[in-house]
This record gives structure tokens, C-alpha cells and sequence, in this order.
């Protein structure tokens, strides 16, 4: 009986986010080989792939792909995962310094069995911070503790980072995340009304995923706002309603107003 609190604690992470995992993540193209990489270090964790770093753009699905290796690793190892953003990374270790609690620091990041790390971009100009990732890199790498990383750019382009932490990053595999073609955008769409449970027309789902393209949050904001949009307005979810919906956030959509010759030839 001993055990079953523990199994009970495991099934969610307090730091994962619990839909954050590979079942919910759509692969294309754009992602798959980061996808499959990620796939491989939430299976043999600080392995073959350590560290690993992913780079890519806002919201393109690298901070849900860090999240899925550390709620498999969890889940199924009983790993100790720790994730965490740069920025509250860099908070907490000059919190530490200002209440001289620096070794509870070095112990908490170097016991851990996987380290994953968002957004390390913010490190620039964080000198110190960049000194204790550093040593807590060093000692995780070489107890063969899994080392994880996401970016918004590639590290080559990090100028305000030191050398030797630059270097680091580069030692495993680095990956990077493009933006989803049309045919991404359309499953990641279809996904998303699924997981919602909402019935939603392929035209109106076609018509998002082609006009909106820069990011995945973007394209599934764009299918909550069209739904939130039909329910308060109490009415129903079509094309005609869609493109009201979403006439402000798309130029080429605000571009494109009903006129009555327009209604007319549509429906005549």
C-alpha cells in the first residue's frame, strides 16, 4: 500500500502542464524531427541526445514538446524532473544570493534527473547566471543527467552569452521548429476542436488554417475566438460568421468586405 500514494502523485507533475504530451502534439514537416528526438530523450533520458536544445519561434510548440519529454520521463521512469523558465531560473538564484541560500540552490539543480530549461535567451547579459548554469551544466552532464533547452533562436546567434556556455549548448543535439504548413495547420485544427470536443465545418477550418500562419498559438486562439464568437452571439458556427469573427485580427480578412453584390452572387 506504500506505493500507491506515489503512483497517485505521479500521474501529474506540478510543474507540467498535463496536456502537454506527445498524444496532443501534431506532427509535421515543420517539427518532426525535433518531435522524434524528443520522442528518443523521453525514453532513454541522458542518453544518446544530452544535452539537447530546440529553437524556433513563438508559439510554434517547443515549450509543449519540452513538457511532453518531462511528463513521459515522469510517468513512466518516476523520473525528477525540474522545468523551469530562464527568467525564474535567474530569479530564484539571485533570491538565493540575497538570502544566503545559494548551496539549497546548487542542490535542488544538481540533484535533479532531468533538467529542462525554457527560453534560455533570456540568459543574456545574466552574467552570473550564466556562471552557475554553467557548473550545474557540468555536474549534471557528467552524472549523465538529461540536459534540456529551448530557444528562440540558434545558439549562434546568442552574442550576449558566454563562450564556454555557448559551447555547452552545442555539444548535444540541437533541433529546430518551422512554422506548420497548410496541411500542419489543418490537423493541428482539427486536433485542437477534438481535444475541446467541438464540431466545427472543415470549410471554417480551412479558412483558419489559411489565414493564419505565423504560429500554432496564434491559429488555435483564432478557433476559440470563432467558437467564443458563435456562443455569446448565439449563432451558429458557419463561414459567413467566422469571417466577422475574425475580421480584426487578419488584414486580409478586413480587407475583404460583404457587400450585397457579394451576398447575391454567393447565394444566387
Amino acid at each position: 500500500s506504500s506505493t500507491l500514494p506515489e503512483q497517485k502523485e505521479r500521474k501529474n507533475h506540478p510543474q507540467l502542464r498535463e496536456d502537454y504530451t506527445f498524444e496532443n502534439f501534431v506532427i509535421g514537416e515543420n517539427n518532426s524531427f525535433a518531435a522524434n528526438a524528443a520522442l528518443a530523450i523521453a525514453k532513454n533520458p541522458g542518453t544518446a541526445y544530452n544535452p539537447c536544445l530546440i529553437y524556433g519561434g513563438v508559439g510554434l510548440g517547443k515549450t509543449h514538446l519540452m513538457q511532453a519529454i518531462g511528463n513521459l520521463a515522469w510517468k513512466e521512469k518516476g523520473c525528477k524532473i525540474i522545468y523551469i523558465t530562464a527568467e525564474n531560473f535567474t530569479n530564484e538564484f539571485v533570491e538565493s544570493i540575497k538570502n544566503n541560500k545559494t548551496t539549497d540552490f546548487k542542490n535542488k539543480y544538481r540533484n535533479a534527473d532531468m533538467l529542462l530549461i525554457d527560453d534560455i535567451h533570456f540568459l543574456q547579459k545574466k552574467i552570473e547566471t550564466q556562471e552557475e548554469l554553467f557548473h550545474t551544466f557540468n555536474a549534471l552532464y557528467d552524472a549523465k543527467k538529461q540536459i534540456m533547452f529551448t530557444c528562440d533562436r540558434p545558439v549562434s546567434e546568442l552574442k550576449n552569452l558566454s563562450e564556454r556556455l555557448r559551447s555547452r549548448f552545442e555539444w548535444g543535439l540541437i533541433a529546430d521548429i518551422q512554422p506548420p504548413d497548410i496541411e500542419t495547420r489543418i490537423a493541428i485544427l482539427r486536433n485542437r476542436a477534438r481535444l475541446d470536443n467541438l464540431d466545427v465545418d472543415d470549410e471554417i477550418i480551412q479558412f483558419i488554417a489559411e489565414h493564419v500562419v505565423s504560429n500554432i498559438r496564434e491559429l488555435e486562439g483564432s478557433l476559440t475566438r470563432v467558437v467564443a464568437y458563435s456562443q455569446l452571439r448565439r449563432r451558429p458556427l458557419t463561414l459567413e460568421l467566422t469571417i466577422e469573427a475574425l475580421r480584426d485580427l487578419l488584414p486580409d480578412v478586413r480587407k475583404k468586405e460583404i457587400t450585397p453584390q457579394i451576398i447575391k452572387s454567393t447565394v444566387a
